[in-house]
């Protein structure tokens, strides 16, 4: 065989290879498909603070089935909160109060003096910063709620906030944490309205809400199964990082790796006290607004008084939804995510 047939033949070679690369690559990560087995158990609901059983499934796999139950307190806050709530809807057009739910939009804008120069490309959005933040108080731990894209866990699926907000019923929404990312599509912990789909360990912190409406903020490696079960795991994402220390200050150092350091458009979670939670969502990559530095945003949540706080996915997926309405004025327009956080009226719809 001449040299040139040889080169030839390796080149053929090399060329398959590279086909069954690819093919592999879109099968694992383009073609949508499910990590487990769904299981549809929504959760008891409750009027008052009452024993209820929580499902949990077990970790990846056909075979995913509900084994034992854990016994938990629920959060019912309507007595606690009675302050916030109305007797009747009451709509304005920042806010939302009923006898289940009160949440109230503000949006904010101001000059930070700051330009990124961690990536070139950031530096032509200036300084400028806008941002919304949805004050929520709930009734009862059951008003907020996930959901996944298509109703499907799995890998590749996406689906607007809008029409996740739509079929679901929510009076606001934002993105989630992108549990099915590159990052975390095979590990982390997945809890979802009291349902198990995987318990793991991560190199990102893991943020809990129990179903007493306490927030638990785990260090990455530290996710034990019988402490979640213990405190009634409610939802669970794995993103990060964390914001606030166990003071309630902002952190100035991160647990996440470099591209988040960077100033993004952004989405995260503040928790007050059970039962009153805030969202945020931070434009971004626009000349009116570069979006947030994790060191900022941390600096928000402790001005906002929360005494813990979560970044949760952002860039181009983070949304806030009102009703079935974008609130925010996102950079792209909208789009597919993986997955949502839906403040809802109590009794709404069964996940």
């Amino acid at each position: 065989m001449t040299w040139k047939r040889r080169i030839g033949s390796i080149l053929i070679d090399l060329c398959i290879a590279c086909l069954i690369l690819l093919g592999v690559w879109i099968l694992n990560y383009k073609l949508p498909h499910r990590m487990a087995a769904e299981i549809k158990q929504p959760l008891p609901q409750q009027s008052d603070q009452t024993e209820i059983q929580i499902p949990y499934a077990e970790e990846p796999g056909p075979e995913a089935i509900a084994e034992e139950n854990s016994i938990v307190q629920t959060g019912n806050f309507k007595e606690k909160f009675a302050d916030q709530f109305t007797d009747q809807v009451v709509e304005t057009a920042d806010s939302y109060t009923s006898p289940d739910l009160a949440i109230h939009i503000s949006h904010q804008s101001y000059d930070s003096g700051r330009v990124d120069t961690t990536d070139q490309r950031h530096v032509k959005y200036g300084t400028k910063i806008a941002y919304t933040v949805a004050d929520i108080y709930v009734s009862d731990i059951s008003c907020l709620k996930t959901a996944f894209a298509q109703d499907t866990y799995g890998i590749g699926y996406e689906e607007k906030l809008t029409s996740m907000a739509k079929r679901l019923g929510s009076k606001l929404a934002v993105n989630g944490d992108s549990y099915s990312n590159d990052h975390n599509k095979e590990k982390g912990t997945v809890i979802r309205n009291g349902i198990y789909y995987r318990v793991g360990q991560s190199d990102a912190e893991t943020c809990v809400l129990n179903q007493d409406g306490t927030m638990d903020i785990y260090a990455p490696g530290t996710v034990n199964r019988q402490t979640l079960e213990e405190k009634g795991a409610y939802q669970s994402w794995v993103f990060g990082p964390s914001l606030l220390d166990e003071n309630g200050k902002a952190k100035t150092e991160f647990v996440t790796w470099d591209y988040i350091r960077q100033s993004h458009p952004r989405t995260a979670i503040g928790y007050y006290e059970p039962g009153h939670y805030c969202l945020v969502q931070v434009d971004g990559r626009q000349s009116s607004t570069r979006g947030m530095f994790l060191e900022e945003m941390a600096k928000l949540f402790e001005t906002l008084g929360c005494q813990k706080a979560y970044n949760l996915d952002g860039g181009h997926c983070s949304f806030m939804v009102r009703d079935t309405t974008v609130e925010n004025h996102p950079y792209k327009p909208e789009h597919g995510v993986a997955d949502g956080i839906f403040i809802m009226e109590q009794g709404g719809t069964d996940l």
